[in-house]
């Protein structure tokens, strides 16, 4: 079914007071945004032409914890090291990821991960409900945390369907200071766990109460991606694509063992149809017949800059049917689709941000909107380089885990969540 495009007059994030109170917006009677359906995306940063509207940061938690002698642990987005090249002086598109490493070693992070390590180990548990769920309703994914603000908020019905999975931000935090802290003799507490994302929203993830470990949460801050570029700038670093050339030849610049390996579909996380793409390559490995990707539109804005695509294949005689949906007019039209009984799939891949990750609330603004796509191909540049092409083939991830969460149950207390009705 070909459905209409139309812009609708309201999109995340809506703007409206709950209580309906705009016109006592003063001075003296501020709407809070507490007081909003706000989901905390931070389209609305991006779009603002004048900068005046910015995300609250706690970037100033870093030097006191460092002060306090708290191990400073950073988890680094794919989206990240190719939104923070741009900052930097790089050509758009282009990674920055070891000089991104090196730099925050040199303002002073003891352990710097990947947090793509934990994308390997969310395809995984995603693809499990995938498989588990099939024929019997669709499942949202769970890595846009404004998404799940949207969920709870707004469509909390659809609660049942989202994959419990947590993000893989949210899995990585999870075994850093549950079992990462253990075997460098140190106690959760002690580790100050700084996530560097593209995104607005994780900041909101951060402080949920379901991502607490022992009463404290388990990622301590999130910060942006231009917010890190801040405190290079204050560094006086510098970056070049010469010098990222130079230190992927000698070595130089590599995430800390032992969360530092991952595939090449763990980049594209990063992206808009990542996620569902990484779970259909985890499908396909454990299948001996695999048929080739069909996609059709679905639903698509005029400017094409979001969109509702159905993807399809067949893994031994078996039809498998994703949807890949981003921005929030697409997830209007995507809830409108939902309702109406017609969302006949297996997997529903939400991103708020149009493009995905990489068009975050957290990244650099650009002067074109064309730009939007070269750091789309520098992530997909990445997944095609890599030797790793299956979250499966990642065997020092499936060995920590079979090390630390042997059970089932250690895997569900450690790397799934749970949501509640906020609406």
């Amino acid at each position: 079914t070909q459905f209409p495009a139309k812009t609708p007059i309201k999109q995340p994030p809506y703007l409206n007071s709950i209580s309906g109170k705009n016109f006592e917006n003063t001075e003296s009677s501020r709407v809070k945004m507490i007081d909003t359906n706000c989901i905390g995306c931070g389209q609305c940063v991006t779009a603002c032409t004048t900068g005046a509207v910015q995300p609250a940061s706690r970037m100033d938690e870093i030097q006191r914890a460092k002060q306090q002698g708290k191990l400073l642990v950073a988890v680094v987005a794919p989206a990240t090291r190719v939104g923070l090249s741009e900052m930097m002086g790089m050509p758009c598109g282009a990674s920055c990821e070891t000089q991104l490493v090196e730099s925050l070693k040199k303002i002073g992070f003891d352990y710097v991960f990947d947090n793509q390590w934990a994308a390997d180990a969310c395809t995984i548990e995603d693809a499990k409900e995938v498989i588990k769920a099939k024929d019997k309703h669709p499942v949202f994914t769970s890595c846009c945390p404004a998404w799940i603000n949207l969920v709870e908020t707004r469509y909390p019905e659809v609660i049942p369907m989202v994959s419990t999975a947590k993000s893989p931000t949210g899995m990585v935090c999870a075994v850093i200071k549950r079992f990462f802290a253990k075997e460098i003799n140190k106690q959760p507490s002690d580790l100050f766990v700084v996530g560097v994302m593209p995104c607005t929203a994780k900041k909101f993830e951060a402080a949920r109460d379901q991502l607490k470990f022992n009463g404290e949460p388990e990622c301590n801050i999130s910060i942006t991606t231009r917010e890190v570029a801040e405190l290079f700038y204050a560094q006086n670093l510098k970056f070049s694509v010469e010098r990222e050339a130079e230190n992927r030849q000698r070595g130089l610049g590599k995430f800390d063992e032992p969360f530092a390996q991952s595939s090449g579909a763990a980049y594209i996380f990063g992206r808009t149809g990542g996620v569902a793409e990484s779970v259909g390559r985890f499908v396909a490995s454990q299948s001996k017949k695999v048929s080739k990707v069909t996609s059709k539109m679905i639903w698509e804005l005029p400017d094409k800059s979001q969109s509702i695509i159905l993807r399809e294949f067949t893994a031994d005689e078996v039809n498998y049917k994703a949807v890949v949906c981003h921005g929030g007019c697409a997830v209007d039209e995507l809830m409108k689709i939902y309702k109406a009984g017609m969302l006949e799939v297996d997997c529903v891949e939400v991103m708020m941000c149009p493009q995905g990750c990489q068009n975050g609330g957290g990244q650099p603004k650009l002067n074109k909107k064309s730009l939007i796509l070269e750091r789309v191909k520098g992530l997909n540049l990445h997944d095609y380089d890599n030797e790793i092409k299956n979250c499966i083939q990642n065997e020092q991830m499936l060995d920590y885990i079979q090390q630390h969460m042997p059970k089932a149950h250690d895997i569900h207390e450690a790397l799934h969540t749970y949501y509640q009705n906020r609406k």
